[in-house]
Parts: C-alpha cells; sequence; structure tokens
C-alpha cells in the first residue's frame, strides 16, 4: 500500500499493471475503522492494490489523527474535501 517502490509499473502482490486513479481505503485505529475515499494513488489492474506516494500518506496520517477523538465506530471521509480542523466532540460518547 505505501512506500517506496522502483518504477516499474507493477504491483508487488500480484505483477499486474499500475494505473493512476482514486482509491477508497480503510484503516483500522483502535477499534474504530476509518474509510477515506478519492485517495489518489495507483492501483493495480488485477487485484486492485492501492499505491500512495509519501505526502498523500502524510495527509491520510493527519487525518486520521484529527478523528481520534470522536471514538466513532465507523467513520466515512473523503480526502479530496478541505476538512475544517477537528475539535473534541461537544458531548462525550460512552463507549
Amino acid at each position: 500500500m505505501t512506500g517506496e517502490r522502483e518504477n516499474s509499473g507493477q504491483c508487488y502482490l500480484c505483477r499486474g499493471a499500475l494505473k493512476y486513479g482514486k482509491a477508497t481505503v480503510p484503516f483500522v485505529v483502535g477499534d474504530s475503522v476509518i474509510v477515506i475515499k478519492k485517495v489518489p494513488a495507483e492501483i493495480c489492474q488485477r487485484c486492485n492494490e492501492p499505491y500512495m506516494a509519501g505526502e498523500v500518506v502524510d495527509k491520510i496520517t493527519a487525518l486520521l489523527d484529527n478523528f481520534e477523538p470522536f471514538r466513532a465506530e465507523v467513520l466515512v471521509v473523503s480526502y479530496e474535501e478541505d476538512l475544517p480542523a477537528v475539535a473534541e466532540p461537544a458531548v462525550q460518547v460512552d463507549a
């Protein structure tokens, strides 16, 4: 999904061809699942594994850090939206 790769244009998992597109990528953070849609990535045309650039991974990491206080079971967000700073929820939700 991430990391350095040589410019071969092939998936490391199945050797399928990579093509630029937008991926939907789930992340498990604690007891929550955060799904980020429209993530720019090179996507394997055979197994659909997304490969993201370093700056994309950095933005996703920042997004995941901002959503941690909400303690939602499932949260779906779009990578492309210019999301405002996320603050602590006004009401504490019991887990």
